[in-house]
């Protein structure tokens, strides 16, 4: 069986000249998979497997075109008796037209080509590093002393500028802030200034100043939109309560009667029920106006790259269709990334946002690397649905992380899943171990990867307010050894164009011995990743088939640094338990 449609899943236009292909088919069938296609002649491209499920396989192929209004292509496959077998449109083996794709620039889904590149550090502000004691708020804690939800840490805008040459040791490119605007409370979710920096961080002139340094170092930075909800303490909000149904600002929230009150129970509507956290009508056209104002302002003003949004699914979609629209007005290359934790297929594809943060991915490393909760040849099933579900385009605007403000930190995470595993301790040290085959995938797979902040130098904690410890800045209290380890990866994701913006090719799993080797592909290019994910020493045997070895050839492991020759058409690598290797040629 051979299936194929102009339809998104199977074709995906992602730029004037360059058309995604896919061709499923049954699992056992066959291979040697090639698209046809017109372009001042015939013209053959080779497809490889990029995903598959129980029954069926999916594979994929990127032509470019010189002429790329229309495209006329049909498929071909060689089973495994050595038969040919075309699939056209209407008809297979040698019968009916090829199919035929008609450009439409509309369809066209691009992300700003710098998010390619990108190795996201969040940053909790008031957690990294204290740039300047003066503006610290009254009751400032010791840094270093252990977080409660009130508490303040001094951390601040002139803090980061000041650590610029660590996050350029480190080797990120890009960073994402928690909100740095007006609030009271040390997470600043509960806004009370969109247009003022919180004095406690800064001004807006820090904030200019700390843009230029990062862009100055090659760095972008995106802001934290809070538009679901304020604080109290915000004027409109304000207002209300002092002149009840009064105010010209009573249809900015969602009052179910006045006077307003919060006690017992709030009688409008908020975030998770928490009276300081009062939800915005967004449907509201002053307020609609207002937050869009606020969404180009620190674009314009401070040169700010994007936008992480909080909580975006819980405001009707129309106005991130119009938010959009107004950013990207301001500035095309501007990242708009949601805080979406499921399925994000309904805010992909150019209507609203560029990538999510993927959360699922997240599930899934913790699932089978900290968990074992399947075996690893479901890891990768699982992973290539999820590249199924979204546009090409989007699936490198994702965020890959694995921990966040709003989790456990990821060594605290994995201490918590293998602590319940048999034979297992769940120490720090066996965290640590588990977690370097899975820092190998986040950052050699399509997407952005993100570091939250600490987790390099092997900082813990539990779940908020834990998560949200100060950044340790005495060497001797960093792992060193596992942030030389991020900082290789960095380094070769950096370094190897493919590991940014190739695509994805499983090439094979091995769920006894616990191996997962896969490729990412750039035209003529490649990279080939393999994982040990095993607590025992392995010795894998990468064959010619997928991979493309070619006898003589030669290939750097850049992560173990040595050389591996290609012989017998297979390349044999020995692997530490809990280890990896990225194989690439010159």
């Amino acid at each position: 069986m051979l299936y194929h449609r102009p339809s998104p899943r199977f074709c995906q236009p992602l730029a004037p000249g360059r058309l995604l292909l896919r061709l499923k088919t049954r699992r056992g069938e066959g291979q040697h998979c090639q698209v046809i296609y017109e372009d001042g002649g015939l013209q053959t491209a080779p497809m490889y497997i990029s995903a598959w499920t129980p029954h069926y396989l999916y594979y994929q192929a990127e032509i470019h075109l010189s002429h790329p209004w229309r495209c006329s292509y049909f498929f071909l496959q060689q089973d495994q008796e050595g038969q040919v077998h075309y699939i056209f449109a209407g008809g297979s083996d040698q019968q009916g037209s090829p199919f035929t794709y008609n450009w439409d620039p509309a369809a066209i889904f691009t992300i700003p080509e710098w998010l390619y590149d990108a190795v996201f550090y969040q940053i909790f502000p008031d957690r990294f590093y204290n740039g300047n004691p003066a503006n610290d708020p009254p009751g400032t804690r010791p840094w270093g002393e252990a977080p409660t939800r009130e508490s303040f840490s001094g951390g601040d805008l002139e803090g980061i500028q000041a650590k610029i040459p660590y996050l350029r040791y480190l080797g990120v490119n890009a960073l994402w802030l928690n909100p740095i605007f007006a609030a009271s409370s040390n997470h600043r979710y509960n806004t009370r200034d969109y247009l003022t920096i919180d004095p406690a961080l800064g001004d807006t002139d820090t904030l200019r100043r700390l843009v230029a340094a990062l862009h100055g170092a090659g760095l972008h930075i995106i802001l934290d939109g809070v538009f679901n909800h304020t604080g109290t303490d915000f004027f409109a909000f304000k207002d209300v309560v002092a002149r009840g149904a009064a105010s010209p600002y009573k249809d900015w929230y969602y009052f179910h009667d006045f006077p307003v009150r919060s006690e017992p129970r709030a009688n409008y509507a908020c975030w998770w029920d928490i009276p300081d956290l009062p939800k915005l009508n967004a449907g509201n056209p002053e307020v609609r106006n207002y937050l869009l104002h606020v969404a180009t302002y620190w674009l314009w003003d401070a040169g700010t790259d994007g936008w992480r949004l909080d909580v975006p699914n819980e405001i009707a979609p129309p106005f991130w269709r119009e938010f959009r629209q107004q950013v990207k007005g301001t500035n095309p290359q501007a990242y708009i990334v949601g805080e979406i934790w499921r399925d994000a297929r309904f805010w992909l594809g150019g209507r609203y946002f560029d990538g999510v943060m993927n959360y699922l991915f997240r599930d899934l490393i913790l699932a089978f690397f900290a968990q074992r909760r399947f075996p690893i040849s479901t890891l990768d099933l699982l992973l290539g649905l999820v590249r199924l579900r979204y546009p090409e385009a989007a699936n490198f605007a994702l965020l890959n992380l694995l921990g966040s403000h709003d989790t456990a930190r990821i060594i605290t995470a994995f201490q918590e899943g293998l602590g319940g595993l048999p034979g297992h301790s769940g120490s720090y040290a066996e965290a640590v171990a588990h977690l370097r085959p899975a820092l190998i995938l986040q950052f050699t797979y399509p997407g952005a990867p993100l570091i939250y902040y600490g987790d390099e130098v092997g900082l813990t904690g539990g779940p908020d307010p834990d998560c949200r410890r100060t950044m340790p800045w005495e060497p001797q209290e960093w792992n060193r050894e596992l942030l030389d380890f991020y900082r290789r990866l960095i380094g070769l994701r950096r370094q190897l164009r493919p590991l940014r913006w190739g695509f994805f090719q499983p090439l094979f799993t091995d769920d006894q011995a616990e191996v997962y080797a896969y490729a990412r592909r750039l035209e003529g290019e490649r990279v080939i990743i393999i994982i040990n994910a095993s607590d025992l020493p392995q010795t894998v045997t990468l064959a010619a088939a997928g991979a493309d070895l070619a006898n003589g050839s030669t290939w750097h492991d850049g992560l173990n640094n040595r050389l591996l020759e290609v012989q017998g058409g297979q390349i044999s690598l020995p692997l530490d338990a809990n280890s990896g290797a990225i194989l690439y040629q010159d």
